[in-house]
Order: structure tokens, then sequence, then C-alpha cells
């Protein structure tokens, strides 16, 4: 994040003042906002901080709420799967097309494959709550 706020900064500066932008920031903050985002999906998920809806919870019995977490848990699991499946199969588009970004040149295929990494990794985080979820069963 201090990175892309760092590029953001020179270029804006170079633009403004000395009327010459930095060569390839846009590129550059567009190759590191997946980094950003996939690599905080573990720790959301981990720590359950993503959006919930919990209008109905203190009407259901516990039992309910305990299927209920056990579906959601499962549902976001096969999710996650998917699209880690998917990026490694766009990364693999990418790389045989030989694939690269516009200004700088930079291969898009590894992008996609460190996106399913880190995908693959809160896939990961995911089974283990599952997992505990499972374990924990009255």
């Amino acid at each position: 994040m201090f990175v892309m706020m760092a590029l953001t900064f020179i270029d804006v500066l170079g633009r403004y003042i000395f009327a010459a932008p930095l060569p390839g920031a846009f590129e550059m903050i567009q190759f590191l906002m997946p980094f950003l985002i996939f690599s905080v999906l573990p720790i959301l998920t981990k720590e359950d901080s993503h959006i919930m809806v919990t209008v109905l919870d203190s009407i259901l019995s516990p039992r309910v709420r305990w299927m209920q977490a056990l579906v959601v848990q499962t549902a976001s699991g096969l999710a996650i799967g998917f699209i880690c499946w998917c990026l490694w199969g766009q990364g693999q588009k990418l790389n045989d097309g030989l694939y690269v970004s516009g200004y700088l040149g930079w291969p898009i295929g590894p992008i996609a494959y460190a996106m399913a990494a880190l995908c693959f990794i809160t896939l990961l985080v995911q089974i283990v709550k599952l997992w505990h979820h499972l374990t924990s069963h009255d």
C-alpha cells in the first residue's frame, strides 16, 4: 500500500511540478493492486472480517445457526476454490499468449499466478475454519 501511495505521490508531483510524470507509474500501480487485494483475503477470512448479515441470528436456535455456518463455510470454500482454479487457468492463457503490459512490457501471466497462489492460501484458511467448525459440533 505504501509503495502504491509513493508511486502516486511521485507521479503527481512530477506531473504538476516538473511536467514529467513517472513513466509507467499507472501500470506499476495496476500490477501492485492485485497483490494488495489478494494478500488481505487470507487475513479477512481467518478473522471473519468480511460482510455478514446477522438479521435472523437472534431468532435462530444454536443448532440452526451451526448448520447455517456449515453451509456458508462450505459454499465459501467452494467459491474460493473455483476462483483459484479460474485464476490459474487465466494465468496459463496469459502466459501461453505472451501477453505483456502496454507501456512497460511486463508479462501479465505471473500476476494471475500470484493471485491464484494467494487465493489458494485463502482456500487453506477456509478449509481450516471449516474443519474447526466441524470438530466444534455440540
